[in-house]
């Protein structure tokens, strides 16, 4: 096997053995296609802001860092994300994040500020990006960043209830699968990513959602989880040098198939890939069914 050194997305680093090459959690998305406004209602955009420097002696802020990751809606208060995502100084303090709904765009543009003007105006509830602050993050349990961020989920509670029903169809929730379902989805099954992550191998975060198709790959072909441990709860997705992938701002994102119903689920939340040629390794997933009873156990009570 390459040499390998495993890195966290968000600039979270963590070594490995001389053997390994080098990973990184999967911010953006290589070789996809940009997302259209209200195509996947479900994706959202989460945005920290953390102070990096004080004037002395004052304590006023003047200079702030910026993590990003994804997310998806699970209904109208909690969305699922990756656990990795708030790791580091102050990164589990909710009240430094916030959401942004029914939008592609990972800031507000001139259009976006323009449609939300509108909205209100013309009352066009479907031209609003919904920005709302974060009131809870809930880290799995047995989430574990020195194990390969084993159980890499989360859950993140708005401050205020997002908008539902026929008017609101810019913002729904996405359909989990049955819990411990291992069989979907099967190897070789394309699936869907979607995220804010970059466009190239070492390009910046791009301000645009993209998505791509991805086939599931059998977790024993998927070299870069051979040292990682619960291989179970997790489901590799990709392409071997294609140029086309997950790379560190995906990071959260979901991974989603088909049914035979012809229904989204959501399968995987985005969690680490190479951290020098993305796009040509196979991206990792928390595999979502392995904690179908935890989310329900977490946003039910």
């Amino acid at each position: 096997m390459a040499r390998f050194i495993y890195s966290v997305l968000l600039l979270c680093f963590a070594s490995a053995t001389a053997e390994e090459e080098v990973l990184s959690r999967v911010k953006r998305i290589i070789g996809g296609s940009i997302a259209t406004r209200g195509q996947w209602p479900w994706l959202v955009s989460l945005h920290g802001k953390f102070i990096s420097e004080r004037i002395p002696i004052l304590g006023i802020p003047i200079a702030f860092r910026h993590k990003f990751c994804g997310g998806s809606v699970l209904n109208d208060r909690w969305i699922l994300t990756a656990a990795h995502c708030f790791d580091g100084p102050e990164g589990h303090i909710s009240n430094r994040w916030e959401a942004r709904l029914a939008a592609t765009s990972l800031r507000n543009n001139f259009l976006d500020t323009l449609r939300n003007i509108l909205s209100h105006i013309v009352d066009r509830e479907d031209w609003r990006t919904w920005e709302i602050d974060i009131d809870r993050i809930v880290i799995h349990p047995r989430y574990n960043a020195s194990d390969y961020w084993a159980n890499d989920i989360a859950l993140v509670r708005l401050e205020e209830p997002v908008p539902s029903g026929p008017h609101f169809s810019r913002i729904s929730s996405i359909n989990l699968p049955n819990y411990a379902n291992f069989s979907f989805p099967a190897v070789g099954t394309h699936c869907t990513m979607k995220g804010w992550g970059c466009t190239s191998g070492g390009g910046l975060v791009s301000n645009h959602a993209h998505s791509v198709v991805l086939p599931v790959f059998d977790s024993a072909s998927c070299s870069i989880l051979r040292r990682a441990s619960n291989n179970h709860n997790r489901i590799c997705a990709g392409f071997d040098n294609s140029n086309r992938g997950i790379c560190p701002g995906d990071s959260g994102g979901p991974l989603s198939c088909l049914n035979e119903r012809g229904e989204w689920l959501q399968v995987g939340v985005a969690s680490f890939a190479s951290v020098h040629r993305p796009g040509d390794y196979p991206g990792v997933f928390t595999r979502v069914s392995s904690y179908v009873n935890w989310i329900h156990s977490v946003i039910y009570r």
